[in-house]
């Protein structure tokens, strides 16, 4: 799973540039809404509804990188089941840059009864379901993985303003603390009028 993961950002960070005509314009923007009933942290996660390029940051020598000139990366998301859940996919690259990119979509539902979210992640390039799990922890959107047991892994989540947002991955150094790795720093793509 860490050459899986570590392959996908290296793809990313050294993808070759983009110029804005490959970023395709969302198709629709009817992202859905919340169901009446869904819990109320539904809205957790609705920085992730709508079409945002990323871009990745390594962290290195105490900084965030500069990102690689372009977009090199998308993510979309909606609400799904009649708005009971979060629904979100990722393409690397965008796929205006290569319609045959890889992809992967993710299905985030709320359980009440434990206070966390329930994630499942497919992808073509891995083609496992991968089990994630996520809650707020002192404030901030926490996500790490349950299966495969995968123990050195976490993201957390921070929303700048209504169209930007990054996620920050984070390993276990050799002294078992944790380190930041990469973000993933997502912008809005507008809708066509």
């Amino acid at each position: 799973m860490k050459r899986l993961f570590a392959a996908m950002m290296a793809g990313m960070f050294y993808a070759g540039p983009a110029s804005a005509q490959d970023i395709a314009p969302p198709e629709a923007c009817e992202p859905g809404a919340p169901h009446p009933s869904a819990p109320e942290e539904i809205e957790q996660f609705a920085f992730l509804i709508g079409d945002y390029t990323i871009n990745l940051h390594a962290w290195r020598e105490g900084h965030w990188s500069p990102p690689k000139p372009g977009v090199t990366a998308r993510w979309n998301g909606w609400y799904g089941l009649e708005g009971m859940a979060v629904v979100d996919e990722w393409y690397n690259p965008d796929p205006a840059q290569d319609a045959d990119s890889p992809r992967g979509i993710n299905v985030r539902m709320y359980d009440p009864e434990a206070e966390e979210w329930d994630m499942m992640w497919v992808a073509t390039s891995g083609r496992q379901v991968q089990d994630l799990r996520a809650k707020m922890i002192d404030g901030v959107l926490t996500m790490w993985q349950v299966y495969p047991e995968r123990p050195d892994f976490k993201a957390t989540f921070h929303i700048d303003d209504e169209d930007h947002w990054s996620r920050i991955s984070y390993v276990k150094d050799d002294g078992g603390e944790w380190v930041k790795q990469y973000k993933l720093a997502a912008t809005r793509i507008p809708c066509a009028e």
